[in-house]
């Protein structure tokens, strides 16, 4: 009797900058709806480059979390990521990290 096997994720691993945003930031209206028209969601929001469609997972191994994109950003182009987080501090105090993150395809 066969064997079945379910396929394996496939994704793309690309090293990009990844950064942190808040709906409380300058130039953002402070009502948490994505480009996508979704509301923002820490954990699972993120914003990426428009190449990476919407409802894209991905995953960044670093920060053992995976996210949706649903967000753009104006700076936000190439090899670049915004996550969301909730409390402008916190998202301040996240910097700038260069990290391996899996594009799921």
């Amino acid at each position: 009797m066969p064997i079945s096997r379910s396929a394996a994720p496939k994704h793309e691993r690309r090293i990009m900058i990844v950064t942190a945003y808040s709906a409380h930031d300058a130039g953002m209206d402070g009502k948490g709806i994505t480009a996508s028209g979704e509301r923002v969601e820490e954990g699972r929001t993120i914003a990426a480059d428009p190449e990476i469609a919407f409802g894209t997972e991905i995953y960044i191994p670093e920060l053992q979390n995976r996210y949706t994109v649903t967000d753009r950003g104006g700076a936000i182009r190439g090899n670049r990521l915004d996550i969301y987080i909730e409390n402008r501090r916190e998202a301040l105090e996240f910097g700038v990290w260069e990290v391996e993150v899996w594009i799921e395809k």
